[in-house]
């Protein structure tokens, strides 16, 4: 019996892909923020991120489920809305992190074809193998050795 290209023989895989097929993979706001993702971007990017503010209007257009007390005065409210905001800043980052867009990445920085000339030459880095600097390092190590039971 032969299959068909798109056709799943696992079990498994045809129970998951069912489920699949019942519903989106993302939630609506994650569906929304793929589908506008560069002007969105482009909006952050001009006016900044105002998480609180955005989080209403998305509550309102019916991407994200309206919480209880979103619309208490008070601590309540504030708390419920500081939620959702959250929510919304989360899925962007995830939007983002999946793959940003074109106009939000930055430009490659260009490289001079080579370096500048030094106004000085480089001080040299040595250390003096009888100067102070290998007393103490010399000491530091013995001190290891003592505390850790072994000999040098």
């Amino acid at each position: 019996m032969s299959q068909g290209p798109g056709s799943v023989t696992d079990p498994i895989l045809a129970r998951l892909q069912a489920l699949r097929a019942k519903g989106p993979r993302r939630s609506p706001l994650a569906n929304w923020m793929h589908r506008h993702r560069q002007a969105f971007a482009r909006l952050l990017r001009e006016g900044g991120a105002d998480w609180e503010s955005f989080g209403v209007v998305f509550v309102e257009e019916g991407l994200l489920p309206r919480p209880e007390h979103f619309d208490a005065p008070g601590p309540e409210g504030r708390k419920a809305r500081r939620r959702v905001a959250e929510t919304a800043r989360k899925a962007w980052a995830r939007t983002e992190r999946e793959q940003p867009a074109p106009e939000a990445l930055p430009a490659p920085e260009r490289r001079a074809s080579r370096p500048a000339p030094l106004a000085e030459p480089p001080v040299s880095l040595t250390v003096d193998p009888g100067g102070p600097a290998q007393d103490r390092l010399a000491r530091l190590k013995r001190q290891t050795l003592d505390r850790s039971g072994r000999k040098a």
